[in-house]
């Protein structure tokens, strides 16, 4: 292990970190791969880096079919834009779903421009990720926000409904983010992914820090109507929601057709109706890292969250209550 951290520059404790998190399932290749990234990543300056002369490198797939945009997608992408980086790449996303949707591309830039007179290659094997942190500390949130500052920029038509939902909710306002989770996450409990806390204990939570951190608004994110109007209850007048549908019947669906079960089932009657889904739920975590402070279940959406926020909350916590 001494040779590791000698070839690789990385902290024991970085590694045992990683290696509770990542390892148990992955060959030493790929484990070797890993570090290598982590260090990439450190020592990086993505500002600074010189990418003419890298061919291109389309990425063409992902760890899973993604039949909608969320959070672990861009998680997914951004391993494989570091990845083709590390090995002097310019990544472009072309991976499609079986939809033949690019999700990337639906809302968000590509992460570099691509003349016709670059080389370019079709990457199918991207044998390698990062150690994503399940609780980060302060100190990989900086590390990590480096890739989201850089690579998650929403294109124009994003950024626009994004612009127009802060302006309306909660520019110019000390606003306390919130984030609880219910629906297939509570409902299923997959595996090795944090327990969610009870809305109840959120807002216990909220109404111990809300004066003192002196904010007048709350804002929630929340993919269940019955958990707004529980805050509502609580909270009568401060609640603040950005325009979205809410997915209580999947409870039904998931009576009828089992425990497997996914949010992605749930449809509504309308057209482009996973499009809107997507961009709903991606408008919600933008909004949770513009706010004052953030209280949150841990999942994807609140650590992206703080990624998008970079440092910059006056108060953050995310329950640590173990995992599944």
């Amino acid at each position: 292990m001494n040779n590791i951290y000698k070839m690789y520059g990385i902290l024991p404790n970085d590694l045992m970190r990683f290696v509770e998190n990542r390892v148990k399932n992955r060959d030493r290749k790929a484990l070797l791969q890993s570090i290598r990234l982590e260090k990439y990543l450190r020592t990086t300056d993505f500002e600074k880096l010189d990418t003419s002369k890298y061919p291109v490198c389309y990425i063409t797939k992902a760890t899973w079919d993604y039949p909608l945009f969320h959070m672990y997608f861009i998680v997914n992408m951004l391993d494989n834009i570091l990845f083709c980086l590390s090995n002097k790449y310019k990544p472009v996303i072309q991976f499609e779903n079986s939809k033949k949707i690019n999700l990337w591309e639906q809302f968000l830039e590509q992460p570099y421009f691509v003349s016709q007179k670059d080389k370019k290659y079709q990457c199918d094997e991207l044998d390698a990720s990062l150690s994503w942190p399940l609780n980060p500390t302060k100190e990989e949130i900086s590390k990590f926000s480096k890739l989201y500052q850089t690579f998650v920029k929403p294109n124009e038509q994003t950024q626009k409904y994004f612009d127009n939902e802060y302006e309306n909710l909660i520019k110019g306002k000390r606003v306390l983010g919130v984030l609880c989770r219910g629906t297939d996450y509570t409902a299923n409990k997959p595996k090795n992914h944090p327990i969610q806390p009870e809305a109840d204990a959120v807002i216990a939570l909220v109404k111990e820090k809300l004066d003192e951190l002196k904010c007048e608004w709350i804002y929630l994110a929340t993919e269940e109507e019955k958990i707004v109007k529980k805050f509502e209850k609580a909270f009568p007048g401060k609640i603040l929601v950005n325009k979205r549908k809410y997915y209580d019947k999947f409870h039904t669906i998931r009576e009828n057709q089992g425990e497997n079960a996914r949010i992605s089932w749930v449809h509504f009657e309308r057209e482009n109706d996973n499009f809107y889904k997507s961009l709903e739920y991606f408008s919600s975590v933008n909004l949770l890292s513009k706010c004052t402070a953030l209280i949150a279940g841990n999942c994807g959406g609140s650590r992206t969250a703080l990624y998008l926020n970079n440092n910059c909350y006056e108060y953050s916590y995310l329950f640590d209550l173990g995992v599944y």
